[in-house]
């Protein structure tokens, strides 16, 4: 509709221009053929008073002459006639009483009939005519000219005239037109152009079904054509996105769980020796009761050893079985304090096999923290495992600590408030061109068969998918420190 209105108005100020300049044309016209009749009725009169005028200069008697121009004027209405003089070289007897009424600049010449248009003393607007006479007749002579002024009167009509019939022309050819104009804007290029936005519109909010239908074959036919088929493309895309994306987070789950039995597999070795303790236990407290030697009061201590060591190994092997587990990624409420607990029991078997201690330093506070509770497990397992590796790698620590922190960070600027789990050893480190490689798949600084360079890039992922980040700080042959920031939600601590 706003295009239809935009191309009507400039149409219309188009045809207002033209009729504007058709109407200025025809009053100039006008102004031209009232000055040709002036001039013709002028020159009829000097010709019938021609002779009248010879008669009286052969009398010889000024006044004579000058009654037979009153006379004249007398016969001819609302006409003044004078008889001027005005010499060959433009100049004018200045103490002559026939003088010209207009000044002698505004005549052009002496030997032609000019009009001349000016208004009188009054403000009227007069027509005033010169016609030279005969130069050949001696009587009258070579400088006398008829004057023959006339009140036009018909100059204010003829424009009202004009400007009527332009008016009216206006108005008939821009209701006419306009009508053309606004139906076929209307009909063919408002109503295909509101279909074409309400279609975009729709694209733009992910709606790419229900194709526009254009039947003309101009421009806006194309567009809609070109509009439908950007459409088809963008939902192929869509779904060629839709299918890549869940092949990607099903490969990329498939990493993470591999990174996870990568981990169950290092910590068998430990969780053996976990389980070995208990289990010779339970043998002895069991040959003890089958030899018959014991009391019933000690038959029933070693059950009770017996009961409480067979807990100690089906936890052990619950835990390591819940963080081999693929589980669906499920967010909610969890307590980083006791997430943190269980992963480093979990992981205190492997570290006490390499001879570090593995230290856990948390608030008295519960701190809580919206997460899927397997996937940030991994990461604290990853980070504690590469802090054991690093250690094994720095001959120069004898004694090797692994010590993790948990903790909250308070909102600065920008960054919100985090609950955080810091990992820190006193291994082998990293220089700064390690560093910035550290979170890039597949790199790693280990001997062939150790490492798959995989862990920290899948942590770093997960974490990231939290909507946080893993600060490192380390130096080389003196430890590393690695920070995991969870941002706050609206749990409360």
């Amino acid at each position: 509709m706003r295009l239809a209105a935009k191309l009507i108005l400039l149409f219309l100020g188009g045809l207002l221009l033209i009729v504007g300049l058709f109407a200025y044309l025809t009053i100039q016209q006008d102004r031209r053929l009232a000055l040709a009749e002036h001039e013709r009725y002028a020159a009829d009169i000097a010709a019938t008073l021609r002779p009248s005028l010879h008669d009286a200069s052969q009398s010889g008697n000024p006044n004579d002459l000058q009654q037979m121009m009153i006379q004249s004027t007398a016969r001819v209405r609302h006409t003044r006639i004078r008889l001027v003089e005005i010499d060959g070289n433009g100049q004018m007897d200045q103490s002559s009483y026939r003088q010209p009424s207009v000044p002698r600049s505004m005549i052009v010449t002496t030997s032609e009939v000019t009009t001349i248009r000016m208004p009188n003393p009054s403000g009227d607007n007069m027509l005033y005519t010169y016609v030279p006479l005969d130069p050949s007749d001696a009587n009258v002579g070579k400088k006398e000219s008829l004057e023959i002024a006339a009140p036009d009167t018909q100059e204010s009509e003829r424009i009202r005239r004009s400007m009527y019939s332009s008016i009216l022309a206006l108005l008939g050819v821009a209701s006419l037109a306009g009508g053309v104009v606004w139906i076929g804007g209307v009909a063919m290029v408002g109503r295909p152009l509101s279909r074409l936005v309400a279609k975009v519109d729709r694209a733009g909010q992910g709606d790419f079904g229900d194709p526009i239908e254009v039947k003309s074959k101009d421009e806006l036919g194309g567009l809609a054509i070109a509009v439908n088929r950007m459409c088809e493309q963008l939902e192929s895309q869509r779904t060629r996105i839709a299918t890549e994306m869940e092949s990607r987070l099903e490969t990329v789950e498939q990493l993470r769980h591999s990174d996870r039995l990568s981990s169950v597999g290092r910590l068998a070795a430990g969780i053996a020796h976990e389980i070995g303790t208990p289990l010779n236990v339970i043998g002895g407290r069991a040959e003890l009761i089958g030899s018959g030697q014991l009391s019933e009061q000690a038959i029933a201590e070693s059950a009770k050893a017996i009961q409480s060591e067979t807990k100690r190994i089906t936890k052990t092997i619950r835990e390591l079985l819940d963080f081999a587990r693929q589980s669906v990624p499920n967010r909610k409420i969890q307590s980083i304090v006791d997430l943190a607990k269980q992963t480093v029991d979990l992981a205190r078997p492997l570290a006490a096999k390499e001879r570090i201690e593995l230290s856990l330093h948390s608030p008295q506070q519960e701190l809580t923290v919206e997460i899927d509770e397997s996937q940030i497990q991994q990461v604290v397992m990853n980070l504690i495992v590469n802090a054991i590796h690093s250690i094994k790698d720095n001959p120069a620590a004898n004694e090797g600590a692994i010590d993790v922190y948990v903790g909250n960070a308070p909102s600065s600027g920008k960054i919100p408030e985090c609950r955080t789990i810091a990992v820190s050893d006193n291994g082998i480190g990293m220089n700064e061109e390690t560093k910035t490689h550290i979170f890039e798949p597949f790199f790693t600084t280990k001997e062939q068969g150790r490492g798959t360079g995989l862990g920290l890039s899948i942590s770093h992922g997960i974490v990231k998918e939290h909507g946080g980040w893993i600060d490192v700080e380390s130096t080389p042959n003196r430890g590393s420190r690695f920070t995991v920031y969870l941002p706050v939600g609206n749990e409360v601590s």
